[in-house]
């Protein structure tokens, strides 16, 4: 059920999107990962691969959506509700290099390498797919109140997992920067939040005491009110600059170009993975190399 939703979101967006724009993407895929040929024995999973890569992680032209996601958003009324149910599960899927640390008869427990998240994921077939250790390329998503690979990998032999962990690591530790610079701009918003909070009680008891006091005394109160509103209001405008560099960091520096530099690395690696299938005289060393 799960790779016949799959095959029908593919033939959705293939009727949606033009032609030229996919084969574009493509080209653009391929200078990353390899170009593919049909007698290549991963043909058909790395093709599946580019689709999912294509709507799900591909980021449309000055915008913060990816090519899915624009395309649910303008074109939800050609789906059922389950069938759309399952396009927007897909999108907010996970592209990731995963670690299986357990094989069940009926799931594998995998971890995400980027953020050590564990997902128990199902998969009827997980003694024949699997094997205790492996490092793979797959996508994560739920379906049908269960987590399930798509089940589009590729895998990474065993020689290759020390240099792959050493490359997950340079990406982890500019993703945790950006992490601390969130929290830590977190923090300074949510002072200045309380700081307003001051602003406008001071504010609200001084007009209350205008009600209350001689011509001569009220003077004052307005004055000191004046510079109170203009301190409001330059409060006002700090708290909208760090909102809006809470959103920058975590949409554009977290989610958007932490999830570019994922990709570059897993692409990096799928075109090392394809060159060793290609060229077995080679050395595997050799290859997963900088």
């Amino acid at each position: 059920m799960l790779h016949i939703f799959l095959e029908q979101l593919f033939e959705f967006a293939a009727k949606m999107i033009p032609e030229e724009q996919i084969l574009a993407a493509k080209q653009t895929y391929q200078l990353e990962t390899g170009a593919i040929y049909e007698d290549d024995k991963s043909y058909n999973s790395r093709m599946a691969l580019f689709l999912e890569w294509y709507l799900c992680d591909n980021y449309a032209p000055k915008s913060s959506k990816t090519v899915l996601e624009g395309l649910l958003e303008n074109n939800s009324e050609e789906c059922n509700s389950e069938k759309l149910t399952f396009y927007k599960s897909v999108s907010e899927g996970i592209q990731s290099l995963f670690f299986i640390q357990k094989v069940n008869d009926d799931s594998v427990k995998a971890i995400n390498l980027f953020n050590n998240e564990i997902y128990l994921a199902q998969e009827k077939d997980s003694r024949l797919i699997f094997r205790k250790n492996d490092i793979f390329q797959g996508r994560i998503i739920n379906f049908q109140k269960d987590i399930y690979f798509t089940g589009n990998f590729c895998f990474h032999p065993e020689k290759t997992h020390k240099y792959i962990k050493s490359e997950i690591k340079i990406i982890v530790k500019n993703l945790n920067q950006q992490k601390k610079d969130l929290t830590r701009t977190d923090k300074i918003l949510l002072k200045a939040k309380t700081k307003l909070k001051r602003y406008e009680l001071n504010i609200e008891k001084l007009n209350e005491k205008l009600d209350n006091n001689s011509e001569k005394k009220i003077a004052k109160l307005k004055q000191k009110l004046k510079l109170l509103v203009e301190e409001k209001e330059t409060q006002i405008s700090t708290i909208q600059e760090l909102t809006n560099k809470v959103s920058f960091i975590k949409n554009d520096k977290i989610k958007i170009e932490g999830n570019k530099q994922i990709n570059a690395l897993i692409h990096s690696l799928a075109y090392k993975n394809l060159k060793w299938e290609r060229s077995r005289q080679i050395d595997i060393s050799d290859i997963y190399k900088n």
